[in-house]
């Protein structure tokens, strides 16, 4: 399976969830994980990671821009059982590349008014995409929320009225996710937070589950 992990906002732990997503699916077969992003946050947590040899399994991990997402990433993706592409952060041609090579799309998002006003404009993009990749599978993910407040409930409002697929599990903002990454880590491997690690758990069961 080829995941797209995608958003034209920043801030949304589009590569918090990429990489999680990726270091689970490694436990189950060789993983690919493609950075395509210019701030390349995910080669960086890579680097980090290869400093911590006790972290394992862990997704081999590329950097690719542009159309190279799309061209290169399908050669690539045929050496390996599962392939995350880390891309967006704003509309490109390595995030509509990455739409075309996926068969899921997973958009993070939080909960605010900007959040929905950035998915308004992604959603004309997976549109124009799925003219392309007709079978193109998009799953959203409310991240980074405030468990204290309503916006997340307001937010999936919102996206039920875009008819959009949200998956059951809200992963709230914790500090747990910032020091694994910086760590080249998931939550799992520091073990020192068990909701952030339950709520990864239950995001992947539910992927896996969707793919």
């Amino acid at each position: 399976m080829i995941y797209a992990v995608v958003n034209t906002k920043g801030g949304v732990g589009k590569t918090t969830t990429a990489v999680h997503l990726a270091t689970m699916l490694a436990r189950h077969g060789k993983t690919l994980l493609i950075d395509g992003d210019p701030q390349a946050s995910a080669a960086s947590w890579a680097a980090w990671r290869s400093d911590n040899p006790e972290h394992g399994p862990s997704p081999i991990t590329t950097c690719l821009s542009g159309k190279a997402i799309l061209t290169e990433g399908k050669q690539l993706a045929a050496g390996f059982q599962h392939v995350v592409v880390d891309a967006g952060g704003r509309d490109s041609v390595a995030l509509r590349s990455a739409l075309l090579l996926a068969q899921m799309a997973i958009i993070p998002i939080g909960a605010s008014n900007l959040d929905a006003a950035a998915m308004t404009d992604l959603l004309e993009v997976v549109e124009l995409s799925r003219d392309y990749n007709p079978d193109l599978d998009v799953r959203v993910l409310l991240t980074r929320i405030d468990p204290r407040t309503k916006d997340a409930a307001d937010m999936l409002e919102f996206l039920q009225q875009q008819k959009l697929k949200v998956l059951p599990t809200k992963v709230c903002e914790r500090v747990a996710f910032r020091r694994a990454i910086g760590e080249g880590a998931i939550v799992q491997e520091l073990g020192k937070d068990q909701a952030a690690i339950a709520e990864m758990e239950a995001f992947f069961r539910e992927v896996q589950n969707e793919g």
